[in-house]
């Protein structure tokens, strides 16, 4: 499912509920594979606010795209890309500070899609920062474990504290 169909299939009224016709083995199999998945998103904000690379949370094919306003998308592919482009940009700990919140998911075996919200406090030229917007994400298990395959960041707003988001940009 491509990621525009992904969002509107996860916005959707019609989405069928999550544990709908399950059997209740089927549920807790459900039930631990999404607070995998959170663990797996947490884990990346804390990485990133500590300044460790977030390569090893993604699959060895996975993909790191960022949509910020007024700027051309950046992207990043397979782990060494993004342990390298990671190091580039971040490194230093406290000046990227991503919290990430509203977790919706959607399983199915050994993949899932999700979407959920980001506000960002960053430094960014010396100038401290303000940015929200949210995440398109799938995901893949491999040998038990839940890792990215697919994290797609757009951003609804990137502007300096002081100009505030209201301002748009």
């Amino acid at each position: 499912m491509g990621n525009a169909a992904a969002l509107g299939h996860l916005l959707s009224e019609r989405r069928t509920p999550a544990f709908q016709g399950k059997t209740l083995e089927q549920m807790v199999r459900e039930i631990a594979d999404r607070e995998e998945i959170r663990d797996l998103i947490s884990r990346y904000a804390h990485c990133v606010a500590q300044g460790v690379s977030v390569a090893p949370l993604f699959t060895d094919d996975g993909v790191f795209i960022v949509r910020r306003p007024g700027r051309s998308p950046a992207e990043s592919r397979g782990r060494a890309q993004l342990d390298e482009n990671f190091a580039a940009s971040n490194g230093k700990v406290g000046l990227t500070l991503p919290m990430i919140h509203n977790h919706l998911l959607e399983i199915s075996g050994d993949e899932a899609i999700g979407l959920c919200s980001n506000e960002l406090r960053i430094v960014e030229n010396g100038e401290s920062i303000i940015a929200s917007g949210y995440y398109q994400d799938s995901f893949r298990r491999e040998k038990d474990q839940w890792r990215f395959t697919l994290r797609d960041m757009t951003f609804f707003h990137w502007v300096p504290v002081q100009r505030g988001w209201a301002a748009g940009g």
